[in-house]
């Protein structure tokens, strides 16, 4: 495929998505679908738990992942097994199935054949943002007074925009025959879209804003905004994200400097300590 032709598809590409953006019509890809039922459900101030059951347990593959988190040694130090999706669900609570939503998500976006060139990208970028979400989750526990539910949801979907154009990028197949430009696609595109994708989510203000955006930094330590949480989990994890171009060197560089009075002994005794914490929920949320 020519250099002419595939920019001339990328141009068709992302016309389609600044329409759709423009619009405010996002059309989610089928890997999403299940995501985007559970969190508006969530949304229903009315909302009980017969009802999510009920529509959980009509998503077999969700329903299977509940069950199964809630059984884990994590929610059942006890060993008392639950088999049926009402008892999973007030074991874990409503909190955790956003983000377990997500990870079905990943799943089915994982085992689409036409993507099979790019499933080790897509791995190891599922990978990165369970590890956001963990540390994020440990962070907000340990050092600050943040909601640490919160602070692991947006860990999961703060490179949701990477996800998104992934998953409707396979109706472009000339896209998929080099990772090279796809990958800057992905990079230069995925804030914007992420944002978007969170707000049409209707998810509040405080979530989008953990879209990767330096900008929007407060630079103070502890964090006092799951923004800043979810920018310093990104910066140290261990798991890079596979579009990032910046080494680990450069990362912990940039987030001593982001951090305005950042204790940096407290903060490596801090994930010193968790480090089954943060492995146990890394396990719990990894799909394959």
């Amino acid at each position: 495929m020519t250099d002419t032709a595939l920019n001339l598809t990328e141009q068709a590409f992302l016309h389609t998505i600044s329409q759709e953006l423009e619009q405010g019509e996002l059309r989610f890809p089928t890997s999403m679908e299940v995501t985007m039922r559970v969190l508006e459900a969530l949304d229903d101030p009315d909302m009980d738990l017969g009802r999510m059951s009920s529509m959980v347990s009509a998503e077999p593959l969700l329903a299977a992942r509940t069950v199964a988190l809630a059984n884990s040694a994590w929610y059942n130090p006890g060993g008392r097994l639950v088999t049926d999706v009402p008892k999973a669900l007030v074991r874990i609570g409503f909190g955790k199935l956003r983000a377990l939503a997500m990870a079905v998500a990943a799943e089915q976006l994982m085992h689409r054949e036409v993507l099979g060139p790019f499933q080790p990208m897509i791995r190891k970028l599922w990978a990165h943002c369970v590890d956001v979400a963990a540390t994020a989750s440990v962070l907000a526990r340990r050092c600050t007074r943040l909601d640490r539910d919160a602070a692991f949801f947006a860990g999961m979907v703060h490179d949701i925009g990477q996800f998104f154009l992934l998953a409707r990028v396979w109706e472009y197949p000339e896209m998929l025959k080099d990772e090279g430009p796809l990958a800057d696609l992905v990079r230069v595109w995925h804030a914007p879209i992420g944002r978007a994708v969170l707000a049409a989510m209707n998810m509040p203000q405080a979530l989008v804003d953990a879209v990767d955006d330096p900008e929007l930094y407060g630079g103070a330590w502890p964090p006092e905004s799951i923004a800043d949480l979810i920018f310093i989990a990104n910066l140290i994890v261990e798991t890079r994200n596979p579009f990032s171009p910046e080494q680990a060197e450069f990362r912990s560089g940039l987030a001593r400097a982001a951090t305005f009075g950042l204790d940096e002994a407290r903060l490596a005794q801090a994930l010193a300590e968790s480090v089954e914490e943060r492995q146990a929920l890394m396990r719990l949320f990894q799909v394959g």
